[in-house]
């Protein structure tokens, strides 16, 4: 009960922020989950050398998955559901995005009425705030096997799929390369006062994350001194997410986006946007992570999922949409977007330290940006 509690007070906190979600195709409602002789439990933690036989043959009886996903739908989201469903032709994979607040509301408000309609869920938080309300099982993954620890729950209730590094994103044809902010102390400079801008959402990509790699990097009194100065800079609260910011950004509506990720930056400049990013150090770095719902209707699919997204299949997928991946054997497109081989400093967030300090960092968001 005391997880339970932890788990709705991180809740209230998120969807304080707001935000609207994106949907993809719509995941419809269920009552239960799909019959079998194993529980859901069971199935996440199948080893052995028919493990991945059993997999299919039971995913062919459930012939779909119900996937709630942080990551962007034309960029990530859809390659990863035509690659999938290439490999598993008899899966039909529906998807909702969202951020994690979106998700977390989506999920706790279809348990409390006991309509159990997601298999498996990921975000750089919410897949840890249910796990804090009891709603995942610990599962298992081949896939997993050379992946850092630190990008595997001990527990083994989530798994990272893709790294963030936050950073700065400009439009070009706004900011001179000369005079782009390298530093948070440039960011005081009067001549950006009301040019700049951030979502307000909760999660990585936010006001929230970006007052929170201060605190932890600045210390508590002077992290606190320096937001205090940041915050007369009349910064432009977006209801959206980080892309979205960085988007208005590229249309020209503000010259310069706080806390992006940082190979949305650079897919969008290979498109020919104005658009370009810069480190502002030490970097913010999350985690994308992923989980495996306790009542999942279709835990046989959802586990071949799971392997798929975080072998090299999957995780190609995504090194090939832009994105981070989080699986070692697959190094990333661009170099120069990850800490060791970009040169630049980060300081890294787990999934468990964002959860913890999320009502903190948000708060102290609210008093400072939000209502000054």
């Amino acid at each position: 009960m005391a997880l339970k509690k932890q788990a709705w007070t991180a809740l209230a906190v998120l969807l304080a922020a707001g935000g609207a979600a994106a949907c993809g195709q719509a995941a419809p409602a269920s009552g239960g989950q799909a019959s079998s002789a194993l529980s859901v439990a069971q199935i996440a933690q199948l080893k052995g050398p028919n493990r991945e036989q059993e997999l299919i043959a039971g995913a062919k009886k459930e012939g779909k998955l119900v996937w709630y996903t942080a990551l962007i739908v034309n960029q990530a989201v859809e390659p990863m559901v035509k690659a999938f469903e290439k490999q598993y032709p008899f899966i039909k994979v529906q998807y909702y995005r969202g951020n994690s607040g979106d998700e977390i509301q989506k999920v706790e408000t279809a348990y409390r009425a006991h309509q159990y309609n997601v298999d498996v869920v990921d975000g750089s938080l919410a897949p840890i705030v249910l796990d804090q309300a009891g709603d995942t099982v610990p599962f298992y993954s081949p896939s997993l096997a050379n992946y850092p620890k630190e990008l595997v729950d001990p527990q083994h209730q989530w798994a990272a799929t893709n790294l963030y590094f936050m950073a700065l994103g400009y439009n070009t044809h706004l900011v001179p390369k000369s005079e782009v902010p390298k530093t948070y102390q440039d960011l005081l400079d009067p001549r950006w006062k009301g040019k700049m801008a951030w979502s307000v959402s909760e999660g990585a990509g936010g006001g929230a994350s970006f007052v929170g790699n201060i605190l932890l990097t600045m210390g508590q009194k002077q992290g606190m001194a320096y937001l205090q100065q940041l915050s007369k800079q009349q910064i432009h609260n977006v209801s959206a997410s980080a892309r979205e910011v960085l988007n208005q950004v590229i249309a020209g509506q503000y010259p310069i986006a706080l806390e992006i990720f940082d190979n949305h930056a650079v897919i969008s400049a290979a498109q020919g946007a104005p658009v370009s990013w810069v480190p502002l150090q030490p970097v913010p770095a999350f985690e994308n992570v992923i989980s495996v719902m306790k009542h999942a209707p279709d835990p046989y699919a959802a586990m071949l999922f799971i392997d798929f997204m975080e072998g090299k299949a999957g995780q190609t997928v995504l090194r090939d949409a832009g994105y981070l991946p989080a699986n070692p054997a697959v190094p990333a497109q661009d170099p120069s977007l990850e800490a060791n081989t970009g040169h630049f400093k980060a300081n890294f967030i787990s999934p468990a330290e964002s959860a913890r300090d999320v009502k903190q960092w948000t708060n102290v968001f609210n008093q400072l940006f939000l209502h000054p």
